[in-house]
C-alpha cells in the first residue's frame, strides 16, 4: 500500500470511531434514562406492596 492508501484507511477508521463514540453516548443516555424509570417503578411497586399489606391487615382486623 502506498501512503495515500494508508491515509484513506486512517481517515475511514477515524470517521467510524467518531460515529461509534457518538452512538455510544446516545446509548448511555438512553440507558441512564431507562435506569431512572426502572428505579421509579421499583419504588412504586414497594409502595403499592405496603399499601396492599396495610389493607390486608385492616381487613383482617375488621373480621376479628
Amino acid at each position: 500500500m502506498v501512503d495515500i492508501d494508508y491515509n484513506a484507511l486512517l481517515a475511514s477508521y477515524q470517521k467510524k470511531v467518531t460515529e461509534l463514540i457518538n452512538q455510544n453516548i446516545v446509548y448511555e443516555a438512553k440507558i441512564n434514562a431507562l435506569s431512572t424509570v426502572v428505579s421509579e417503578l421499583n419504588e412504586r411497586i414497594k409502595s403499592l406492596e405496603k399499601e396492599i399489606e396495610q389493607q390486608t391487615e385492616t381487613e383482617s382486623e375488621s373480621f376479628e
